[in-house]
């Protein structure tokens, strides 16, 4: 295997930003999982400042997630597309909030099998009254103002309750439409005819119009290499961000340098690892948060 078909010769540079798993506010999961937009606008910004970055490949393998984590980042993207060539990149899953995140790019690029669309907008609240009565659980609260205790997770909403979220809803979806019709140049109308959560294969993305290519990661470069008038049989070094962690910075970081805190992180990697998978999309239900995310997309 070549350097070259690896990218790693010393011609110019092209950056590749990964975004894999459920997006978050705050910071990326160091053991990996979900996407934090602080995390990833930051590498977004410190690649826009890099003047030895000719062109910028958003690898997304992602089902969504937060509706307003989705939005900043989908600003940062626009933005860099604004200074810097920038080809999105789909893998397995870039839907809803994945699919936001790749809309200002300049080209989509998509695997024929990929999962991607589901062009919609979700509000969950759990109304968990009926547990509570069984384990004998009141609650007891005083509110001041009238939507105060709109999210209380002892009953459901009421109609009137119902009907304001459903608006708030409408309006999230409606930005959305909107910006993937303007990265699509397109109407509104169109986008909403394909959208309204539905999801599509990469393959059928491609014919209506919500992807640009079929293809994996090499095709992206390509189009990133053509973009920044970089001859396409050219060597180019790709700078991978985020950085890439050692083993030894992934179990230390939370215990210091101390071998016993060492080992005490290696022996329940495994439990950490499962209760993560367990809890990961509890991050999401914040009170009131509107989701951009796949359904049924939880357990992987």
């Amino acid at each position: 295997v070549s350097a070259v078909s690896l990218g790693l010769g010393r011609g110019p540079r092209i950056a590749v930003i990964y975004a894999v798993g459920m997006i978050t506010s705050g910071e990326s999961d160091p053991m990996g999982g979900s996407v934090g937009s602080d995390t990833l606008i930051d590498n977004l910004r410190k690649v826009r400042a890099d003047d030895s970055i000719k062109a910028v490949v958003l690898r997304v393998d992602s089902p969504g997630g937060s509706a307003i984590a989705s939005d900043l980042i989908w600003r940062e993207v626009f933005l860099t597309r604004e200074k810097k060539p920038l080809i999105a990149s789909m893998s397995d899953v870039a839907a809803s909030g994945g699919y936001y995140i790749s809309m200002p790019a300049h080209s989509i690029v998509a695997q024929p099998a990929t999962l991607t669309g589901s062009i919609g907008v979700v509000m969950v609240k759990f109304a968990i009254g009926g547990t509570l009565n069984k384990l004998g659980v009141n609650l007891d609260r005083v509110t001041a103002g009238r939507w105060a205790d709109l999210y209380a997770p002892d009953r459901p909403f009421t109609p009137e309750e119902r009907q304001r979220i459903e608006q708030s809803l409408q309006a999230t979806y409606e930005s959305f439409v909107e910006k993937a019709a303007s990265g699509r140049n397109t109407t509104p109308e169109k986008i909403d005819a394909v959208a309204q959560g539905r999801v599509w294969t990469g393959a059928q993305a491609k014919q209506i119009g919500l992807v640009d290519e079929l293809g994996g990661l090499d095709r992206a470069l390509v189009l990133a290499k053509r973009r920044a008038k970089i001859d396409e049989k050219a060597e180019v070094e790709l700078v991978i961000y985020p950085q890439r962690k050692t083993f030894y910075e992934l179990v230390q970081a939370p215990f210091g340098t101390g071998s016993e805190g060492l080992f005490a992180r290696i022996a329940g990697l495994r439990d950490a690892r499962a209760l993560q998978t367990l809890t990961a999309p509890l991050r999401l239900f914040r009170r009131g948060e509107p989701l951009a995310i796949m359904p049924n997309v939880f357990v992987r």
